[in-house]
């Protein structure tokens, strides 16, 4: 499988004081990985990665498993309550924020700088995997914020989660789900307000050798 090995260091570089444009990443990969059965037998969580960072294609074939668009109608790879697709996925890499926006396959960069201590907590060994995916529910995407809304739009968090940890038992990738992170400090550092929720994140990486 050729890769392209341009980086989010470059992706994430500022322009004229400004954040860089939108990048778009290559299409997603129709085929590869083991089979639905092996897969199964090869999930398991990893808390070791490699330094190496994803490749663009790498990271567009996981993002897409994670939230990708992947038919005509619009709708997604991870389902959603009435389809109200409103998980929302934030990239975190040594270099910068960036955001999935998935009708265009591409990253928008958010911040320069390495955030990944925020998502870490008091587990070091977080901050060694080159990408940490944020999953966050979007209350205004939904349109309620009542108990019952709360809990379907984190059961829909937990499906993308899913899908993220089985694409990488798939494809030799390194993850593990978690709910630990400085929940307030990240919602200041990207101006959140209180009708975005962070439920979950998935550092990713290829194995350490």
């Amino acid at each position: 499988m050729k890769k392209i090995l341009v980086t989010l260091a470059i992706i994430l570089l500022p322009i004229a004081g400004c954040m860089a444009q939108n990048v778009k990443l290559p299409a997603p990969q129709k085929k590869g990985g083991k089979t639905v059965v092996e897969t199964l037998w090869n999930r398991a969580s990893g808390t070791e990665f490699s330094d190496k960072m994803l490749s663009n294609q790498d990271l567009s074939n996981l993002l897409f498993a994670a939230i990708g668009v992947n038919r005509d109608n619009g709708k997604l790879t991870s389902p959603t309550a009435s389809n109200k697709q409103e998980i929302r996925l934030f990239v975190f890499t040594a270099e910068g924020v960036s955001e999935y926006l998935n009708t265009e396959n591409s990253l928008k960069p958010l911040l320069t700088g390495d955030h990944r201590p925020l998502l870490a907590g008091h587990q070091e060994w977080v901050k060694s995997a080159p990408v940490i995916l944020l999953i966050v529910a979007d209350e205004t995407k939904f349109g309620r914020n009542d108990e019952r809304a709360k809990n379907i739009m984190a059961i829909d968090a937990g499906i993308v989660c899913e899908n993220i940890n089985m694409f990488c038992a798939g494809t030799g990738l390194v993850t593990r789900p978690r709910g630990s992170m400085d929940v307030a400090a990240i919602k200041s550092l990207l101006n959140f307000d209180d009708s975005l929720t962070l439920l979950l994140n998935n550092p990713v990486g290829y194995p350490k050798k």
